[in-house]
């Protein structure tokens, strides 16, 4: 279930010309789930940022600050770059976009505290959502994990329902797939994704492939935008 909690959004703009590209723009983005539901949390410098290729529709972190946002668990270690967000993403809403990302590791993240999920290929966000996962009693596991098998069409005996695009993380039947998404829905263990998400992740994804499930510290969190907002 969605913990209601207040929300906060930080933001902090270091104003440029537009006429000049190297400027430095620094944008860090605290966001806590709310009663509307659960926002991201984003940190950049375009100025040093080390990328491919410049793009408008992504936020370049800085080593530092990808460091940092991993200490917090709030994205896998070597981010470099993240999708923008320039709204809050609602359940059953998601991004995709691998529009001049090179070929690299497929990486999947899931902050079960802000119910969201990134996929990154060599370091770069492809793709982000609202996730819902286990309710009491059935929570879902945290650590890391490796994709085990993939299912297209698979249908759950035990619980008589749908599992579509099933990539399965545990030999206990826990995995990530399509679901139905509200605020009010909770899986029995799973990470359920928007499906036509599922179906991108599903595309990219393979067996072995590393699905990290944490919950991110609120505190910890705190001091990475104290420090790169401040």
């Amino acid at each position: 279930m969605v913990e209601r909690t207040e929300r906060r959004v930080m933001r902090k703009w270091v104003a440029c010309s537009a006429a000049v590209a190297a400027c430095s723009i620094t944008v860090a983005v605290l966001a806590i789930q709310s009663s509307a539901g659960p926002l991201r949390e984003k940190s950049l410098d375009r100025s040093t940022a080390i990328v491919p290729a410049i793009s408008p529709d992504r936020d370049y972190l800085t080593p530092a600050e990808a460091d940092a946002a991993h200490r917090a668990q709030l994205l896998p270690a070597g981010t470099k770059s993240l999708l923008k967000a320039d709204k809050p993403l609602r359940h059953g809403e998601f991004e995709w976009n691998d529009k001049d990302v090179p070929t690299g590791k497929i990486v999947v993240w899931v902050d079960l505290r802000r119910q969201m999920i990134s996929v990154l290929r060599g370091g770069h966000e492809i793709g982000t959502a609202v996730v819902v996962y286990g309710a009491d009693g059935m929570a879902t596991p945290t650590g890391r994990f490796p994709i085990l098998s993939k299912h297209r069409d698979y249908h759950s005996r035990a619980y008589d329902a749908p599992m579509p695009y099933a990539m399965f993380i545990t030999k206990t039947g826990v995995a990530l797939h399509g679901s139905p998404m509200s605020s009010r829905h909770a899986t029995h263990g799973c990470v359920g994704l928007p499906i036509e998400f599922a179906r991108l992740l599903f595309a990219v994804a393979k067996p072995g492939d590393e699905v990290g499930v944490f919950n991110s510290d609120p505190t910890v969190a705190r001091q990475f935008v104290a420090t790169f907002i401040s």
